[in-house]
């Protein structure tokens, strides 16, 4: 209950308290009411109770805006509502010269519903100033609506930009700023910030063009000067002439004016001195007092060639093996043939970040063997010319790109048995001899520098010649027996190619008497392979043939020789009968004989027959009493031809001859003939026949026998008596007629009667 009864205490003291405080204020407050009088509505902010009203803000606009500063920072002033209004409302300057005096116009419009006093505090810039103000009444007052004037000058110490403001002060507390800004178009260079010269052989030059371009709207002038001496003391003490030297650069030209679209082309030197990466910084400053800075960059390089790659790889020196005094690499190639071809691919790396332009050239070698522990005297090495090379490079010369691998073709081409040993070397064209020499041209602006050929890449090379290896399975062909002419005879043999290199054949041909040819005629055959020919062999006359029949093989010197043998007959005629005998003939009678002649072979033969020469000419006769039909012709194969001799003599004889049968590219027969030319002869076993009595007209007989004495039969016949005394006797003989057979042995009877008386005889 005690505590209950102190709040109630407290709670009545503070009411109390609060009634009285109210009381009070409205008390004080009364008392003040009666001291304000009314104001002039230009003592009172715009848009206040009393004061002006805004002529371009509506109520409603400032009263919202009021609200809002009150919730933020319990402002409740109207002092952000504008009196003034600027026209323009920035002073922009943007075409000037230095020098040139430049002047602007401002209006101040009076935009409340009060009249206004206004005060300006001008720049602080030296080179702006503010003329008198132009006001529409006196006293400085402006009314509601109306402007007054101002006028700005503008007079630039140089072409660089300028910002001030103008402060106009009025009854409200925050001020009317007015910029003021005087700014050019800048010119502007399409000049890189960072120039890379890229690599560059120590003691070379290498000039890069840079095509520069003023794409800005006015013309400027600028200095290229090293940063190092950014800012100088006097720009009159900067040089203008030839080339802004920071080693190992250099930079052309040093001042350079240009307008807008206007373009020039400057230079940038690179002439190292030394194999690392260089840097400098360049400054261009222009004369609107802008300032850019500009890297050079650049490597100094030194030749760096290196030999990759070689197909089957590099060879080393065999012990005692003499070699080139200078060369850094061996290849040697396979012993090849002949005007054979072996290609070796190398691989050649440009380390370097340069293009460097090279040729080759093949010398002989310096075979002079270094002593030991001596070193050797490059200047007095000689560099003769190999003409007689069988090395050559593709391609012959050209460019080494930068940081690249390059493919070569090293060909080795053989002419002649024997070694080839020759060393290429890779030129290098214009290569600078010295970077002291080129650091003293670039100082005297003379960008120049000595140059010449530099031996950069030295292999050795070597190759061997070896003869080319055929081997002729078999190496000579012969072929068994007897074969017909005309008939096509064949045999297959084979030739391997056991050389380095494929091979390129030609066989000749023989064909004036007997055809020999190969198939194929002509071709190639692939190292370590071998080709199948076909021999095909006509002969054209009986006889054995042994011929060589050569191969032609392109490049080799010596041709390669097949032997070949063979044997060849004509066509074989063979006679039905061993010979031909006629038998016995009478004198001027004619026999006829008929043989056949038969073809034994697959060709069609001509023949011809007739008597032998020889043995017309033992008889000296000159015309053949043979008659054959027919005495010549043709026979086809294996055919049969029938002939007919009739023979027909006037002599007595016994005739032993020769018949040739003649055969065309053939061996020829002969058939003998016999016969036996006779006349009937007969003869009496006695020749006397004696009577030893007889009497007057009384006959006496007496036989004989009558003999033939050939194989022909005789006929014969008794004839009358004759002689002195045939007149006085008669005889009769009988048989008086008959005829005898071959070698018959016949008797007869004779009567003889005479008719005296004498001794008859």
């Amino acid at each position: 209950s005690k505590k209950t009864n102190a709040l109630q205490k407290l709670a009545w003291k503070d009411s109390k308290c609060k009634a009285e405080g109210q009381s009070d204020c409205a008390y004080l407050a009364k008392l003040e009411k009666r001291q304000n009088y009314l104001k002039n509505p230009r003592f009172f902010p715009p848009n206040a109770l009393h004061g002006g009203k805004s002529l371009v803000i509506s109520q409603e606009k400032v009263e919202q805006t009021l609200a809002k500063r009150k919730a933020e920072d319990n402002k409740g002033d109207t002092s952000f509502v504008p009196v003034f209004l600027a026209n323009p409302p920035t002073v922009l300057f943007s075409d000037y010269e230095v020098g040139q005096v430049c002047e602007m116009t401002i209006e101040l419009q009076n935009i409340t519903s009060t009249c206004h006093h206004v005060r300006l505090i001008p720049p602080s810039t030296s080179a702006f100033a503010i003329g008198p103000g132009k006001f529409p009444g006196k006293g400085g007052m402006i009314a509601p609506g109306m402007t007054c004037q101002y006028t700005v000058q503008f007079i630039p110490e140089h072409l660089g930009d300028y910002e001030d403001c103008i402060l106009v002060e009025t009854q409200v507390s925050e001020p009317l700023l007015i910029p003021i800004q005087a700014k050019r178009r800048p010119p502007v260079l399409t000049l890189p910030h960072i120039i890379d010269c890229g690599s560059c052989l120590v003691g070379g030059i290498k000039v890069t063009m840079i095509l520069c371009r003023n794409e800005g709207c006015s013309t400027g002038k600028f200095r290229i000067m090293p940063k190092k001496a950014w800012p100088p003391p006097n720009f009159r003490a900067v040089s203008t002439v030839g080339f802004v030297i920071q080693d190992p650069f250099g930079i052309h030209p040093a001042v350079f004016e240009l307008a807008p679209g206007q373009s020039t082309t400057v230079e940038v030197v690179f002439f190292p001195s030394f194999p690392e990466f260089s840097q400098q910084t360049y400054t261009i400053v222009c004369d609107n007092c802008q300032v850019n800075d500009v890297t050079v960059t650049g490597v100094g390089q030194l030749i760096a060639l290196e030999l990759l790659f070689v197909t089957g790889g590099e060879s080393k020196p065999e012990p005692g093996e003499v070699t080139d005094a200078t060369a850094q690499h061996l290849i040697r190639f396979d012993p090849q043939n002949p005007h054979t071809t072996e290609e070796k691919k190398l691989i050649i790396r440009n380390s370097t970040h340069i293009e460097l332009p090279f040729y080759w050239q093949i010398i002989k070698p310096n075979l002079k063997p270094l002593i030991p522990e001596e070193t050797a005297d490059f200047m007095k090495l000689k560099y003769n010319q190999d003409t007689e090379s069988a090395f050559f490079l593709n391609p012959e010369q050209g460019v080494l790109l930068p940081h690249a691998d390059h493919e070569f073709i090293l060909t080795y081409t053989p002419q002649e048995l024997k070694n080839y040993h020759s060393v290429i070397q890779m030129v290098l064209r214009d290569i600078p001899e010295s970077p002291c020499l080129v650091r003293e041209a670039m100082l005297q602006n003379i960008p120049e520098y000595k140059a010449e050929d530099v031996i950069a890449l030295e292999i050795e090379v070597k190759g061997s010649t070896e003869p080319f290896h055929l081997l002729l399975e078999p190496y000579a062909i012969v072929i068994p027996g007897e074969n017909f002419i005309g008939v096509n005879v064949r045999k297959t043999f084979k030739m391997w190619n056991n050389s380095k290199s494929l091979i390129k054949y030609t066989w000749e041909k023989i064909m004036p008497c007997d055809i020999m040819e190969v198939e194929p005629h002509t071709g190639t055959i692939d190292m370590n392979k071998c080709c199948e020919f076909d021999l095909a062999i006509t002969g054209s006359k009986p006889g054995c043939i042994s011929r060589n029949l050569q191969c032609k093989i392109e490049h080799c010197p010596e041709p390669l020789v097949l032997h070949i043998e063979a044997a060849f007959k004509g066509p074989l005629l063979r006679i039905d009968v061993p010979s031909l005998r006629l038998g016995l003939i009478k004198q001027g009678e004619s026999v006829l004989r008929t043989f056949e002649i038969k073809n034994l072979c697959q060709l069609p033969a001509q023949w011809r027959m007739q008597e032998s020469q020889v043995c017309l000419a033992e008889r000296n006769e000159e015309v053949s009493p043979f008659t054959i039909q027919p005495s010549a012709g043709e026979i086809p194969p294996l055919g049969i031809c029938s002939v007919s001799v009739q023979f027909t003599s006037l002599l007595c004889q016994r005739l032993q001859t020769v018949l040739e049968l003649e055969v065309e590219n053939g061996e020829g027969s002969h058939l003998p003939v016999f016969v036996e030319v006779q006349t009937p002869q007969a003869c009496l076993i006695s020749s006397h026949l004696v009577f030893t009595e007889i009497y007057t007209g009384v006959p006496a007989k007496a036989t004989s026998k009558l003999f033939n004495q050939t194989l022909l039969p005789a006929k014969y016949l008794w004839g009358k008596l004759i002689g002195s005394q045939a007149t006085f006797c008669s005889a009769t003989v009988s048989p008086a007629s008959g005829t005898l057979g071959p070698n018959e042995e016949k008797e007869f009877c004779i009567e003889l009667s005479a008719n005296i008386m004498v001794s008859l005889k």
